[in-house]
């Protein structure tokens, strides 16, 4: 499997070229993924040395060149993008050649699935996580789900009234406590009012107004809720100091072939595959 990258930043039109100048010796399928994370979680799952990844370098880019590869008429070309909250709209981008990730993004699309499951039973202490499932009456998944969604819904907030916050700002580790794996609700909103230049009840008025309903995952965005799960980790089930990257590597690896082929996104390729007659997978 070849694996195309560029040292300069790429725009659509590179992205288009480099698929371009590949095509005079590469006769196989591009596949269009965002940054170098995704290259990690689809060049096992996808046809070796029939499939060449094109990492993007951002979603913008891909989507981009997705619409100059179909404006231009290429063919064999097939990519994944996160949803990025769209998919609570019914927004979805070239259809014919892209596939959404199941949740917001693949690292949620991973924690939703049974990998979370495995990356707490290698990381979690037993008596911990017991304990704390026990004193809470919900599962760690559960609760992780339920602390990200509040910073899922601000991001909402945010890009819908156009408040443009800089979530760098609103990071977990200043609000979900390592000691007990709380959230400091009241404190993450009246930061973020601060940055929005809004007021308290006017944040709780556009919650309930403007956030869509979602699953048990659907308000969550990935770099949120892997670093809500690290700071469980610190101390309130479990003893490491596990970063955002080490928990990303273990969930690809958990990610078994049989999660894959029950997810929205292997339907959705297969469907590309078989409308295009092109070979996707081994």
């Amino acid at each position: 499997m070849a694996t195309t990258a560029l040292k300069a930043s790429k725009t659509p039109n590179i992205i288009l070229t480099e698929i371009q100048m590949m095509n005079s010796t590469f006769k196989g399928v591009h596949f269009l993924v965002e940054g170098d994370d995704d290259c990690k979680f689809w060049k096992p799952r996808i046809k070796k040395n029939h499939t060449s990844i094109v990492t993007c370098e951002g979603r913008a880019n891909l989507i981009g060149a997705s619409g100059l590869i179909i404006n231009m008429g290429l063919a064999n070309i097939v990519g994944v993008y996160d949803s990025d909250f769209e998919q609570l709209f019914g927004i979805t981008h070239h259809p014919d050649i892209l596939s959404p990730t199941d949740e917001n993004d693949l690292e949620v699309t991973l924690l939703a699935s049974n990998a979370l499951e495995a990356v707490l039973h290698e990381f979690s202490d037993e008596a911990l996580l017991s304990g704390f499932e026990q004193a809470h009456g919900i599962s760690a998944a559960e609760h992780l789900a339920i602390v990200s969604k509040e910073f899922g819904k601000l991001r909402i907030h945010s890009r819908l009234l156009g408040h443009n916050v800089d979530f760098d700002r609103l990071s977990p580790y200043r609000f979900v406590s390592q000691d007990d794996w709380t959230l400091d609700l009241v404190g993450l909103h009246t930061e973020y009012v601060t940055l929005a230049g809004i007021t308290l009840a006017q944040l709780q008025a556009d919650l309930l107004s403007s956030v869509p309903a979602a699953g048990d995952w659907g308000l969550c965005q990935g770099h949120d809720t892997m670093r809500i799960l690290a700071q469980g980790l610190k101390k309130t089930i479990s003893r490491k100091q596990l970063s955002e990257q080490d928990l990303a590597k273990v969930l690809r690896i958990s990610y078994s072939l049989e999660m894959f082929q029950q997810s929205q996104m292997h339907a959705s390729l297969k469907n590309i595959e078989g409308s295009k007659s092109i070979t996707i997978f081994g």
